[in-house]
């Protein structure tokens, strides 16, 4: 049954949605083309600014997948004289001896006119011979040259992530330095007279700044390179100090004085230094956003002072911009759908996400629940939540044993692979 009162709506004319919201953003960035040339072991994290061509074979020689015996498939119907060996780093004779076969490890180079490789356990020995109790084919546990990468194959392209495996390809094919973007340049600011710094001593109406902590870390990556400007008092002088120090910065994010209050004074200096394009979403938490640009060409994000919505903004407009900005492709990874087990309240108008909690019962079924209280100002949701729940902008809420639109938070992570 529906648990939100249907009599009232939450939508906002002026309001765009969350899609269009994306769309002007990336409409207005200029991805970024200059680029560092780096060692391959400080590149972890870093995107692929030119494709990276195969100049060598990998593996560059005929290789044995298996520990075992080379030999001639041909001759495979008698027994062979196990004649040397070849490990891996150490090859052995080029050719096999008429009705031979060579002792092979796995990793070691397969001698030229060995057709296959046999297990070690479809083998039976036999003094210094061999009988080969299972009939090899043509080819059998044999890596070719060029089949993991072949001469002239682009193994690395623009806009790739470089993780764990990217490192290791480079690693196989002999690559020490790559070119990679540079990092995206990001300032970040909090907005407000209540705010002190952590550790400050907190006199009546002031609270300790959590966004600046919570911002500098969602976006603490290899890709991108920070500047703390501190918080800035609420008078249009601070706030312009705080914006000329903002220097060669791709992105300048503020948190606070982006709504319509007496004392909200992002916007008009925004206006003053240059342009803004954003003013309203249809979401919920985050509902203000400004965005912009100070100048030509530096983007400006005010997110919202409560922190989940500053938080909720970040994830949604801020990060997807530094992809846009460094070629990353989007990987939309799909929404999990599972069954809740409470009721949450929605109005109908804006699409909604709430703090929620994946578990497993004790017979294996998975299931979501909210964390509890959802207003913007409550950090402890976060904290406590592992998911996302995706409400809507028509929904009115849902009930216990409903299906709903579930997002993971590993859905937002980076891969190290």
């Amino acid at each position: 049954m529906n648990q939100a009162d249907v009599s009232t709506d939450d939508s906002d004319p002026n309001a765009i949605t969350i899609e269009e919201a994306r769309v002007r953003i990336c409409q207005g960035l200029t991805p970024c083309i200059e680029h560092d040339l780096i060692s391959c072991s400080a590149a972890l994290g870093r995107v692929v600014a030119d494709n990276v061509v195969c100049e060598v074979n990998v593996p560059s020689f005929r290789a044995s997948a298996m520990d075992g015996y080379a030999v001639r498939v041909s001759e495979c119907a008698s027994p062979l004289v196990i004649a040397g060996q070849s490990l891996a780093g150490h090859p052995g004779e080029d050719s096999l001896i008429a009705f031979g076969a060579q002792r092979i490890t796995t990793g070691a180079r397969v001698p030229d006119d060995a057709d296959a490789v046999v297990q070690q356990e479809n083998v039976t020995i036999v003094g210094n011979t061999i009988r080969v109790d299972q009939q090899p084919v043509k080819g059998l546990h044999i890596r070719n040259p060029g089949t993991d990468s072949a001469l002239g194959d682009t193994i690395l392209r623009v806009g790739e992530r470089i993780g764990a495996a990217e490192r290791a390809i480079l690693a196989a094919h002999g690559v020490t330095h790559i070119k990679v973007l540079r990092k995206i340049r990001i300032a970040v600011f909090s907005t407000g007279d209540e705010l002190i710094e952590p550790g400050s001593t907190c006199e009546p109406g002031q609270i300790n700044d959590a966004n600046r902590a919570l911002l500098l870390s969602m976006l603490d990556e290899s890709i991108v390179e920070l500047t703390d400007l501190g918080i800035a008092a609420d008078t249009e002088q601070d706030l312009q100090r705080v914006v000329d120090a903002t220097n060669d910065a791709d992105l300048v994010i503020s948190s606070g004085g982006v709504s319509v209050g007496d004392a909200d004074y992002v916007k008009t200096v925004l206006e003053q230094n240059g342009t803004m394009n954003i003013w309203k979403i249809a979401m919920k938490p985050g509902r203000p956003l400004t965005f912009g640009f100070l100048g030509e060409s530096k983007a400006f994000f005010g997110l919202p002072g409560n922190p989940v919505s500053a938080a909720l903004t970040c994830l949604m407009f801020v990060k997807p911009a530094i992809d846009y900005l460094c070629g990353i492709r989007a990987d939309h990874l799909p929404a999990l759908e599972l069954k809740l087990k409470n009721g949450l309240k929605k109005r109908p108008g804006r699409v909604e996400y709430q703090r929620a909690i994946i578990n497993q019962d004790s017979t294996g079924t998975w299931s979501v629940s909210t964390t509890g209280l959802q207003d913007s100002h409550v950090l402890t949701s976060l904290h406590k939540a592992n998911c996302l729940i995706e409400l809507p902008m028509t929904s009115n809420g849902a009930s216990d044993g409903e299906v709903v639109r579930v997002y993971p938070f590993t859905h937002f992570a980076r891969s190290p692979l």
